[in-house]
């Protein structure tokens, strides 16, 4: 059985920024660099949301050919590479009426081939030579994680968005809020009525009174709802996905509105916003750089310093930080008696601490005098903190060159 905390060390989410040339028939993708370090950091497996997988190339392109693959097969990093989604529209049946929909589940035909198809984006990788693309893409197979999507759907999804259609009206006038507020810039502060009736298997026939209030004409009225109820179905699907994947989900800021009205607070307690905030700020009261897309981040430091003692310490300590003033997170970072314990960890200090306790035992009583000392400093005053040691000293090593092979 899964233990229930084990959801809250895995993330579910997306790093790629999406974007389209002017007169290009397909999208291209950039890597946020800084939000997937940071995850990386801090959960114990990041299972990338991928776009056909579009973002393989830019791994390589950001960490190199190697760290590339050490980072496929180190576990830290799985892929979801799926196309199942909800549509609304006819598929070989008669057209609906205007206010009716139909919804539909569709997915790759032959899920395997779908992902051959995909790794073809793996070509775009720069500057590999055949053998390394072939590594590349076998690699990329290895780290893609499939749960039975379909079971899913069937099982979770399904009666979720169903059950949502027909009796969460509040849901459903949020996410038309949230629609009318993106789209056209409108803010509907009266109520309105919004019913959806079950007419058959896959139809819902809306009766509301948008029409008048919002004098639109019946087909904006029509898309408006579609959109609206299509957003609700994403939240249920990522929902759903999180259970499939035993794993939080790292909602986009348009999407987050939603899953709140979903799960009023739960959303903000435990999506991966909140830790991710936390580290920024324990970051910048630091002093320290926060990572960007020019950053040189040595991959192999990443993967080894994630599971150090330093970063679980840091990981349990950062989820309570809330509750806690800047100057209180200063104190715990890099006060005096913080700088001393990690000082007195390094070779200098070390080597200092032998030779007071050597050259006392020359004078036994002092000896014994300066051991006794010794031992309630170092316990009072110099005791090392591996929550500052992961920030003054991990963390920082991400940033150096990788060195050359």
């Amino acid at each position: 059985m899964t233990k229930p905390l084990e959801i809250t060390r895995r993330l579910l989410g997306s790093s790629a920024i999406v974007y389209k040339e002017p007169g290009a028939r397909d999208i291209g993708v950039e890597l946020d660099v800084e939000g997937f370090i940071r995850r990386l950091l801090l959960f114990d497996s990041y299972i990338l949301y991928s776009v056909r997988l579009k973002e393989i190339g830019e791994l390589v392109r950001h960490f190199g050919y190697e760290g590339t693959l050490m980072l496929l097969s180190s576990g830290a990093l799985e892929i979801r590479c799926e196309c199942a989604q909800f549509v609304e529209g006819q598929f070989s049946t008669p057209a609906c009426p205007p206010l009716t929909f139909q919804f539909h589940v569709i997915d790759a035909h032959d899920r395997n081939q779908y992902l051959i198809d995909n790794l073809s984006e793996v070509s775009r990788a720069p500057a590999l030579n055949s053998r390394q693309l072939m590594e590349l893409q076998a690699a990329v197979t290895r780290a893609v994680r499939q749960p039975d999507y379909r079971e899913m759907f069937s099982s979770t999804v399904a009666p979720a968005f169903e059950n949502d259609i027909l009796h969460n009206t509040p849901l459903i006038k949020a996410a038309v809020r949230f629609v009318l507020a993106k789209a056209k810039g409108i803010t509907i502060v009266d109520d309105f009525v919004l019913r959806f009736h079950k007419v058959a298997d896959d139809r819902y026939e809306t009766e509301t009174d948008l029409l008048q209030k919002l004098t639109f004409g019946i087909e904006d009225t029509h898309n408006l709802l579609k959109a609206a109820v299509l957003g609700i179905s994403g939240v249920d699907q990522r929902l759903g996905e999180m259970k499939a994947h035993t794993a939080l989900s790292g909602f986009t800021d348009e999407e987050l509105p939603l899953f709140r009205s979903k799960l009023d607070s739960l959303a903000e307690a435990d999506s991966s916003q909140g830790s991710e905030r936390r580290f920024r700020r324990v970051v910048a009261v630091a002093g320290l750089p926060e990572i960007s897309g020019g950053s040189r981040i040595n991959i192999e430091k990443v993967l080894k310093i994630r599971s150090q003692p330093e970063a679980l310490e840091f990981r349990a300590w950062s989820a309570d930080i809330d509750r806690l003033s800047d100057s209180e997170i200063q104190e715990r970072i890099s006060s005096f008696n913080v700088k001393l314990g990690l000082a007195a960890q390094t070779g200098t200090g070390k080597v200092l601490r032998f030779l007071m306790t050597t050259v006392a035992g020359i004078v036994p009583p002092l000896g014994i005098a300066l051991s006794a000392l010794d031992q309630f400093a170092w316990d009072k005053f110099a005791r090392r903190s591996g929550i500052a040691g992961f920030i003054h000293e991990l963390y920082p090593s991400i940033f150096a060159a990788p060195q050359a092979r």
